[in-house]
């Protein structure tokens, strides 16, 4: 079994080096969490990529940091007044830097193993012995990384309980040196596959030969794999260990069947118990359901749109208890039009603690045309379908810009019914920019995209289709969740299989769902 490592965490869902990234890698089966130490000026270890602050540090309102902040030239004190969260994704506004304390007593507590980069190696004697200190209690869960030998020299007689890793050039010769300081069971020596993740490395890419040299004297370890082409590479090598940004995944909960996507009488459109709609999905063998009642934001000024919503999370909870053991239920909502009324939104995102929050969008502003797209006859009212469908993806442009949400739902939803229902053929050729800078933006900042099964009945195909799924899989997309939309009993879990093994064609892997909204994978 080869182990997986997290290149700073899950950066490629969470902001690096954070404790959100930290905790996905121990909800997501990783084995070792990788991450870059670096030190105060008040002699405070903690965790920073860069020298400098400001590619992944804001001020408190958001701001980029207009000059140029070493981590050196700060105490701990006034790093903790930047935002380490936001520059990712708007969800983690407000995450601090950690400790390397704090991560080391949270990975003991997870049972996980942490692996410290060769960053500290640039620290002075003073903090190098300090942070030695600080180790010697934690041996077991921590490893540090060394690119020389003389390093590994002198941390070892230090930590003479602790597992090494060694990154720097490998030769027969220097092998030999390295089994002359540590045990094979302490030590594991990585190798950079060739990849863009590893253009800028200086040293040999493994191969065969010198994987063989490796794991005469070590454990083997490559890094950083960002395709499952690798990993077959990883296996053909005999690697014990790899390393990964994240969108390798450990393979969990194989062939369980998750519905995120379900509405109830908390929705304006169904009526439907939220209870009816659990013992259906029950009898169609579904694992784990999410129930994401409609918040049309347009419509607050209409009637209250926070109270069902509650209302849906408390029974929520109820039925947990009830059927726990045959059904895992997650609590939900689905905000349409959110960029439309930004601080209605944000009391809605503060009501309850949600598992997901999925973002749609289902009124377009098109003219002086605001009402729901389901209830537009385009033909009729003279209406273009073309340009309000140009229309409807800037409403998810902007929706990306203002609102905070984990999945974005049903990416072509008016096609449903411009094309299903009216029979008006709309080719998205023209559209190919906006559709790949949506899917771009989604990428960047970790947000799923949602395989809705709604319209499969209708139109023999999803929303979004094959070759949009197909594209986003090529950009390196692989956050994807299923959701039946369901807003009565027997629309429960619909086409579910039928969308599982469509991914499984395009190269997808895994599914996913969320749990306080963290993804969590489901191999398929």
């Amino acid at each position: 079994m080869i182990k997986f490592q997290a290149h700073r965490g899950v950066s490629t869902e969470n902001p690096e080096n954070t404790m959100p990234a930290f905790r996905a890698a121990v909800n997501q089966g990783y084995d070792v969490i990788e991450l870059d130490v670096d030190v105060t000026k008040d002699g405070k270890f903690l965790l920073l990529h860069d020298s400098e602050l400001n590619r992944t540090a804001r001020k408190p309102d958001g701001s980029e940091l207009a000059e140029s902040v070493r981590i050196s030239d700060i105490t701990y004190e006034q790093a903790l007044e930047y935002d380490y969260g936001c520059w990712f994704a708007k969800k983690f506004k407000g995450t601090k830097i950690p400790l390397l304390e704090e991560v080391l007593q949270f990975a003991a507590a997870a049972g996980i193993n942490v692996k410290i980069d060769n960053k500290y190696q640039r620290f002075s004697a003073d903090q190098k012995l300090a942070l030695f200190a600080l180790l010697k209690s934690h041996q077991e869960v921590a490893g540090l990384t060394c690119s020389s030998i003389e390093e590994i020299e002198v941390a070892a007689v230090c930590l003479s309980q602790m597992h090494f890793h060694y990154d720097g050039p490998v030769s027969a010769e220097i092998l030999n040196a390295l089994a002359q300081i540590l045990p094979k069971d302490r030590l594991t020596v990585w190798l950079p596959v060739q990849n863009a993740a590893t253009s800028w490395v200086k040293v040999s890419h493994a191969d065969v030969s010198l994987a063989a040299m490796v794991k005469e004297v070590a454990g083997l370890g490559l890094r950083i794999l960002i395709d499952y082409e690798e990993l077959k590479i990883a296996e053909r090598l005999g690697a014990d260990i790899i390393e990964t940004n994240g969108r390798l995944k450990p393979d969990r909960n194989q062939g369980l069947t998750a519905d995120l996507h379900t509405h109830s009488e908390s929705s304006h459109d169904s009526v439907c118990k939220i209870e009816d709609m659990c013992l259906a999905q029950m009898e169609k063998a579904t694992d784990i359901m999410a129930v994401t009642d409609h918040c049309d934001i347009f419509s607050f000024n209409k009637y209250d749109i926070y109270t069902p919503i509650k209302a849906a999370y408390d029974t929520v909870m109820e039925l947990r208890g009830k059927y726990e053991g045959k059904i895992r239920l997650l609590s939900g909502v689905e905000i349409g039009e959110g960029a439309w009324f930004p601080e209605e939104t944000k009391k809605l995102m503060d009501l309850v603690p949600y598992d997901v929050i999925i973002g749609s969008s289902h009124c377009v502003k098109h003219k002086e045309i605001t009402k729901a797209y389901s209830g537009i006859q385009f033909i009729a009212e003279d209406i273009d379908p073309a340009s309000y469908f140009d229309d409807y993806l800037d409403e998810l442009l902007a929706m990306l810009d203002v609102v905070d949400f984990d999945i974005l739902a049903h990416l072509t939803c008016p096609l449903r019914y411009i094309t299903g229902r009216q029979k008006i053929a709309l080719d998205l050729k023209p559209y190919e920019e906006k559709i790949t800078e949506i899917l771009r933006r989604i990428i960047q900042s970790g947000i799923a995209l949602e395989v809705n099964t709604s319209s499969y009945g209708l139109m023999g195909e999803f929303m979004p289709g094959r070759e949009i799924l197909q594209k986003y899989y090529d950009m390196g997309g692989y956050l994807i969740t299923l959701g039946s939309d369901a807003h009565v009993t027997k629309d429960a879990a619909q086409y579910l299989d039928e969308a599982k093994a469509l991914l499984r064609e395009i190269g997808f892997k895994h599914i996913f769902y969320y749990e306080n909204r963290c993804a969590h994978q489901i191999t398929i």
